[in-house]
Order: structure tokens, then C-alpha cells, then sequence
């Protein structure tokens, strides 16, 4: 009798086996059945609550400069906007006799193809901040609801914001490297054209003028801001929270990605350039290099 209750206790409990079994169970932020993981259900707190926790002021401090970057392409955005459509508004909107509603000079006026360029782009930035806004007010209220439940970890969006840091200052440079040299070159061919007299294209040359001057600004600004916020992360945590293989690796991704995306840009604007070039001297009779 006494070995049969021993026996008993010593068998598994069918309950408890097909609680293990059963995928909709889940005990652990680690439970993975097949390919599906499931992970431990956190409850919805409530407003108040999740504003009455007290984050660490270094946390704090990365989620008001990751609120205030977003502000600022915002603004930013906006303000292209605005200036965009305004301009585009005096190209197509005339009076009868044909000027502007505003009567501004012709020659003040750039260009409606560079107008709507500057909209489209400024578009794009404006829903990628609103994107990343949203991005951002979820990954907090998902920290701060961890540190309700007791959970102490590294905020998800502080390890996306430093792995977005490690590539950043890779597609700065590039982008600024492709401004100034397509933004100079199109000066340069711009202030050329200004000379002839049936033309004139100073309200362009202006604009782009002032958009390489506040790429340079930009660009000190934010490498400056980005090493800053990289070492705030590693004092507070004590050690780089990405691997430097890792780091290694986005580097190397984001370089391949922007050498692809700056030589197609190339291609096309050389193109563009020498296949007209080549048509006019095909129909002059002439060869189309000096040696051919």
C-alpha cells in the first residue's frame, strides 16, 4: 500500500503535463512551442499610474532628446512645407494679367519643379517623425509597465536608438557628402547659366546656397548631439550595451547601403546629363568623345 502512494507522488501530474503541452498556456517570457514564442502578458495600467513612475534621469533624459529630435524634423518639415506650398502657390496661381497673386518679380520666384521636390522630401521626413513618435510612446509605456511589474531592464528603445546612433553618423556624412556635391555642382552650372542675359535664376542659386550652408551646420550639430547621447548610454549602463561586432556589422550595412543608393544617384545623374549631351553632338556631326 505504502509503495503504491510513493509510486503515485512520484509520477508527474497529467495537469501539469498538458499545461507544458497546451500552447495557449504560457508561464514564461521564454515558452517557445515550434517556431511561435509567447510571451508573459502584461496588464493595461492605468494612465495614472504609468505617469506616476519615477523614471532614472539618465532614461529620462534619452527619451526627452529622442522627443526632442522627432520635434525638431517636425518643425522642421512643417517649415519646409509651408515655404514649398507658398511658392508653388505663386507659380500657378496668377492674376489676369498674368503675374502672381502677390506680384512678386518672376525672377524671385524659384523654380515649381524645386518647390515640389522640396514638398514630396518634406512629406516624407513629416510621416517618418510621426511614424517614430508613435514608435517611441509605446516602447516608454511598455517600460514603465515592466518597472510596475518589478521588471528592471534595458528599455528596448534605448538599445534601437543606440544601434540607430552607430549607423547615423554613417548616413550623415554621406548625405551631406551627396548635398555638397550635387547641391555644389548645381550651383556652380546655375551661376554659369545667371550670366546669359535672357536668363536669370537668382532666387535659385540663393536657395541652394542656403541649403549647403545649413547641411554644414546640421552636420557638426548632429554628430556632436549623437556622440554625446552614445556616451550618456555607456556611462550610465557602464559598458556599450551593442556588441562591438555587432556595431562592426551596422556600420558595414549602412555603408553598403549608402555607396548603393549614392552610385545609382550618380548613374542617373549622369545619364541624364551626357545622353542629351551626346544627341546634340550626334546631330552637329560631330564625334561624340574627342578620340571616337
Amino acid at each position: 500500500m505504502n509503495n503504491e502512494i510513493i509510486n503515485g507522488m512520484q509520477q508527474p501530474n497529467p495537469n501539469e503535463q498538458n499545461q507544458i503541452k497546451n500552447p495557449n498556456y504560457v508561464n514564461s517570457s521564454n515558452s517557445i512551442l515550434g517556431e511561435k514564442k509567447f510571451t508573459e502578458i502584461v496588464p493595461e495600467f492605468s494612465k495614472e499610474e504609468l505617469d506616476a513612475v519615477n523614471i532614472n534621469k539618465r532614461i529620462a533624459k534619452e527619451i526627452k532628446m529622442e522627443k526632442y529630435k522627432i520635434a525638431f524634423l517636425m518643425f522642421a518639415s512643417i517649415l519646409c512645407i509651408s515655404v514649398s506650398a507658398f511658392f508653388i502657390a505663386l507659380n500657378y496661381i496668377k492674376l489676369e494679367d498674368g503675374q502672381n497673386f502677390l506680384k512678386i518679380d518672376s525672377t524671385l520666384v524659384p523654380s515649381a519643379g524645386i518647390m515640389i521636390t522640396i514638398l514630396v522630401l518634406s512629406l516624407m521626413v513629416m510621416i517618418k517623425a510621426l511614424i517614430d513618435l508613435n514608435h517611441i510612446l509605446i516602447d516608454v509605456k511598455r517600460y514603465k509597465s515592466d518597472l510596475l511589474m518589478g521588471r528592471e531592464r534595458i528599455p528596448f528603445f534605448i538599445i534601437k536608438s543606440y544601434k540607430k546612433i552607430v549607423k547615423r553618423h554613417i548616413y550623415l556624412n554621406w548625405t551631406s557628402f551627396g548635398i555638397y556635391l550635387y547641391g555644389g555642382l548645381t550651383t556652380l552650372i546655375l551661376f554659369l547659366v545667371n550670366k546669359i542675359d535672357t536668363v536669370h535664376v537668382d532666387s535659385e542659386i540663393m536657395i541652394f546656397i542656403i541649403i549647403l550652408s545649413l547641411t554644414a551646420i546640421l552636420q557638426i550639430f548632429s554628430l556632436v548631439f549623437n556622440y554625446s547621447r552614445k556616451g550618456n548610454i555607456d556611462s550610465f549602463y557602464g559598458y556599450e550595451i551593442v556588441s562591438i561586432d555587432q556595431q562592426i556589422a551596422l556600420k558595414k550595412s549602412a555603408n553598403k547601403f549608402c555607396m548603393l543608393i549614392f552610385f545609382t544617384l550618380l548613374a542617373i545623374v549622369l545619364f541624364v546629363l551626357f545622353i542629351p549631351y551626346f544627341i546634340m553632338r550626334k546631330k552637329s556631326n560631330k564625334k561624340l568623345w574627342w578620340f571616337l
